[in-house]
């Protein structure tokens, strides 16, 4: 890995445990790098940093590395070779139209600094974000510094690769476009480290990144931590991060999908030393991007008016592995293996052993047609797998009311959304009687829990960075609920996170999808872009963006709510 003598000390300096000291901390301010840096880096002007793409090493890039990482393929665009010519696609925020794209590094315009080209300079010698395009920042907050770290740290060499969208590309990409990063970091009410957990989750990869932003800026002294948010996207959250860093971070707002919150007795081995993975009210569980391949048919979910209606014939559904992913064959009571046993927490088994063969009840370990059979069902069971689930999200995206059943796990914005409010909530004790409480449900209370359903899907999915998938104007997605729970916590610090709801209108009538300003009608987002192939809605994501969904999972530069705009600083917000 690149990095300078000064990240190599406070490496070891962290390593050992010893408390930095701020005089390690050099003076924030415009500055300039070593001669020539521009021909092949970027200048950081607030550091003297020269940041270099991935071929190039130095002081000021001027090293050639022929053995440098470099994506050559072919296929749309071939022959390409990202270190040379670099497509926008690959690169945050397309670099703002301020640079060019070199293999997920922006090699920003000279001036022009920043992950995405986004900084600058002004003749008072002042940081200005997105100059000579207006930015103001969201009214309503949170105001967010973003730090900016060398590209080593989170700089996707080959966004076509990941597995999933990647979180914290998508999150600090709607931090802008979103109206809430300010350059200021002494005015910020939350500080993000744009680095992935599940990236860096070794030990030797993400302590050098803390390390570097604790001895580069004060904040993180300043405040043990507190107010920074980093995205942990692994399958089990924070419990996959080594115990020096977790101790390490203890104050950290995590984003993770991960919810356990206390110590489950079908996970010990991810625990250490009993450290719940998620902390309520310090961390927010957030669902998972509906983008990868076998998630795309959400696109055809009955809570958009144009879609077709099923009858929702079936009590309950469950579709997926009963025993461990691996084995769609391996079913209850023959589940005895010790990884079989624990898998779920042993909610899918007990659902499986109890439901099969109930009349009305579709419990399969597999299924042909999820979209049919989540439309035509009242009740969907929310699993987690080996780690975190997707199904109880995927569930209310088609309006199947979501049953939560797994014991000291929140689902997707608990506590401070209440899952037990539009679904069903019980604990695994009470799974053998889970027929009789589901089927008690007189018409009038199942029509109202899927009426709050349909609104908690808004939550759930990423509609301004990936497009609409029921018609909404993304007031509600999964970013600005992350924003919401953001600004309460700036405004009530006093209050628990469960009380949020009954405590302060504004949240409530957010988290009710009441709009802010009834008198502004926004218009629906465009449909999420899914494939060249499969265009079937007139308001499909335009076309010209296909390039950004196919290849980086997380839709166009700033996010689908700026299709319209000509820049990202004039993409729709809601304060």
């Amino acid at each position: 890995m690149r990095g300078n003598r000064k990240v190599a000390t406070a490496a070891a300096l962290l390593l050992l445990g010893i408390a930095l000291l701020p005089l390690l901390q050099p003076a924030i301010g415009q500055k300039t790098c070593p001669e020539g840096c521009s021909k092949f880096g970027t200048c950081n002007l607030e550091l003297g940093r020269c940041d270099c793409p991935w071929n190039y090493t130095g002081d000021a890039c001027q090293t050639h590395n022929p053995a440098g990482f470099c994506v050559k393929r072919l296929g749309v665009d071939n022959p390409i070779n990202t270190c040379k010519d670099g497509h926008p696609t690959l690169c945050v925020n397309a670099c703002n139209g301020r640079g060019d794209c070199k293999g997920g590094f922006c090699h920003c315009k000279e001036g022009y600094f920043g992950t995405d080209c986004a900084l600058s300079y002004n003749d008072q010698g002042k940081i200005e974000v997105l100059a000579g395009l207006n930015y103001r920042l969201n009214k309503r907050g949170p105001k967010i510094y973003i730090y900016e770290v060398p590209p080593e740290y989170h700089v996707k060499r080959d966004i076509h690769k990941v597995d999933r969208p990647p979180l914290q590309l998508a999150f600090m990409e709607r931090i802008l476009s979103g109206g809430h990063r300010t350059h200021d970091p002494e005015e910020a009410d939350f500080f993000y480290v744009p680095g992935s957990a599940r990236d860096l989750k070794k030990a030797f990869l993400l302590q050098p990144l803390l390390a570097y932003i604790s001895t580069t800026w004060p904040y993180w002294n300043a405040t043990g931590g507190a107010r920074h948010v980093m995205p942990a996207e692994g399958d089990v959250g924070t419990c996959e991060l080594p115990l020096k860093v977790r101790l390490f971070t203890a104050n950290v707002t995590w984003l993770q999908f991960w919810g356990m919150y206390d110590f489950h007795p079908h996970w010990t081995q991810i625990f250490h030393n009993r450290i719940p993975c998620m902390v309520p009210g310090r961390d927010i569980v957030v669902p998972f991007m509906a983008m990868s391949s076998h998630d795309r048919f959400v696109i055809e979910t009955p809570l958009h008016p144009r879609n077709q209606k099923r009858n929702r014939t079936n009590v309950f559904f469950f579709a997926g592995g009963v025993c461990g992913s691996g084995n769609k064959r391996a079913l209850p009571p023959h589940c005895t293996y010790y990884k079989q046993v624990r898998y779920s927490g042993g909610v899918r088994q007990a659902v499986y052993l109890h439901f099969h063969n109930r009349t009305g009840w579709r419990v399969v370990p597999g299924t042909d047609d999820y979209a049919r059979d989540y439309a035509s069902s009242r009740f969907c069971l929310a699993a987690a797998g080996g780690g975190w689930g997707k199904r109880g999200i995927v569930a209310a995206m088609y309006g199947c009311i979501p049953v939560a059943a797994t014991d000291m796990l929140y689902e997707a914005f608990e506590p401070e959304m209440d899952w037990g409010r539009f679904g069903v909530r019980i604990s695994q004790a009470e799974i053998p009687q889970l027929a009789d409480k589901l089927e008690a449900f007189s018409e009038a209370q199942v029509a109202r829990m899927q009426e709050r359903t349909a609104c908690a899907a808004q939550h759930l999915h990423w509609s301004t960075n990936l497009g609409g998938i029921m018609g909404e104007t993304g007031e509600f997605d999964a970013f600005n609920t992350i924003m919401a729970i953001l600004r309460m916590r700036r405004k009530r610090p006093d209050l628990k996170p469960e009380q949020y709801y009954d405590t302060d209108e504004d949240f409530r009538n957010f988290i009710d999808c009441k709009p802010y300003d009834p008198k502004a009608a926004a218009p629906p987002l465009c449909t999420m872009f899914i494939s060249p192939l499969y265009t079937k809605f007139d308001d499909t994501c335009p076309a010209k963006h296909f390039r950004y969904y196919m290849r980086r999972k997380m839709g166009p530069p700033g996010g689908a709510i700026c299709v319209d705009a000509t820049d990202l600083a004039s993409c729709r917000r809601f304060d």
